[in-house]
């Protein structure tokens, strides 16, 4: 997520939550991002591995709900689509072959 701060200052955070969901995660600015490990290096110095898709949890979300107020974000913005391709997978149809001599579908 990108924040905006009352000072005008964006940053950008992971949120979601941990590999068990038992409970949520928002994080200090993000300073490195290395998509090969998928991992992420914080202004904390701490270093998280994303695991899975990304996705909407509930922990997660309430993980920076807290941060937000906590923090008096004034505006956010989804930015996951600036660092992984969140596009959803093509879908695969399926044409019916009619096998030789056959008259029908069947």
């Amino acid at each position: 997520m990108e924040a905006v701060s009352p000072e005008d200052i964006r940053t950008r955070h992971v949120c979601g939550q941990n590999a068990t969901g038992s409970f949520g995660i928002s994080t200090s600015a993000i300073q490195e991002f290395d998509p090969v490990a998928m991992t992420v290096k914080t202004l904390s110095g701490k270093t998280y591995t994303l695991i899975g898709l990304p996705d909407k949890s509930r922990v997660g979300e309430a993980a920076w709900r807290k941060w937000s107020n906590d923090n008096r974000i004034v505006a956010e913005l989804d930015v996951t689509s600036d660092y992984l391709n969140v596009d959803p997978a093509p879908t695969i149809t399926f044409k019916r072959l009619k096998r030789p001599g056959a008259t029908s579908d069947c």
